[in-house]
């Protein structure tokens, strides 16, 4: 549980990074390219992940588009869902008198 937490916690921080580098991105004077999914993916895979065009299930038709997403925005809810479900949760003592 507390290897989650931290795994949790450390996805959040590096959420949050990354939105404020594509905030930094898009203040800045040059055109605005955002962080992707999957530029991150590629990064870590050294693989780039990309749907094929023709016959589209909707599984993939999905995962097309959270490939599409920013980063910050996948990363970000794992992170939370990871932390929550993780959580110390108090004893319930349902049959103690």
């Amino acid at each position: 549980m507390l290897v989650g937490r931290l795994l949790g916690l450390a996805l959040i921080v590096l959420a949050v990074i990354m939105a404020s580098a594509d905030a930094v991105m898009a203040l800045g004077p040059g055109e605005y390219a955002g962080i992707a999914t999957a530029d991150v993916l590629t990064l870590l895979t050294g693989d780039a992940m990309e749907a094929s065009q023709s016959g589209l299930s909707m599984l993939s038709a999905l995962g097309a588009m959270v490939l599409h997403l920013p980063a910050w925005a996948v990363v970000g809810p794992m992170g939370f869902s990871l932390l929550l479900a993780c959580r110390k949760r108090q004893r319930r003592y349902r049959f103690r008198r």
